[in-house]
């Protein structure tokens, strides 16, 4: 039986994809559906210089890590939205911050995950290429199910 489906999205076209997806099966199953985002300290790096000299202009004062959890956010309230459009009216969405794969890993099995639903691709394409994709770790090292999407 499935219960929880756990998603991980970052906002790009594969984990938008997967959200769809996993909304669908969790309707399915009368599943419990959760939208996970990692905040990643290396993300902060590529917060554009645009963005920063902005801030500044303007005298906004925000931490690297207030811009991601003001992304992070935004990322999961379209996928809260994406979801509902597929017809499911409950989705549960989780915030953390960490190592993307470890991260989605600890979640899944806190929460008792029967799936994870991802993109296999995300924002980090030359990152992992480099160093191997998130989707490709948490699938080698998941405790239930994965569905990568493309």
């Amino acid at each position: 039986m499935v219960e929880v489906i756990l998603v991980p999205t970052d906002g790009s076209e594969h984990a938008a994809k997967a959200v769809k997806l996993a909304a669908d099966l969790a309707q399915k199953y009368g599943a419990r559906m959760i939208a996970l985002h990692v905040m990643s300290p290396s993300l902060g790096r590529r917060i554009p210089e645009e963005m920063r000299s902005y801030a500044r202009n303007e005298n906004i004062e925000a931490t690297e890590r207030e811009i991601l959890e003001t992304v992070g956010q935004q990322i999961l309230r379209s996928a809260d939205a994406a979801a509902r459009e597929e017809g499911l009216e409950q989705i549960d969405t989780m915030l953390e911050y960490g190592d993307v794969p470890a991260t989605v890993l600890s979640v899944a099995e806190t929460q008792s995950a029967d799936f994870i639903v991802m993109g296999s691709r995300g924002l980090g394409d030359m990152k992992g290429l480099l160093l191997g994709s998130v989707s490709h770790k948490v699938t080698a090292h998941s405790p239930c199910t994965c569905i990568t999407v493309k």
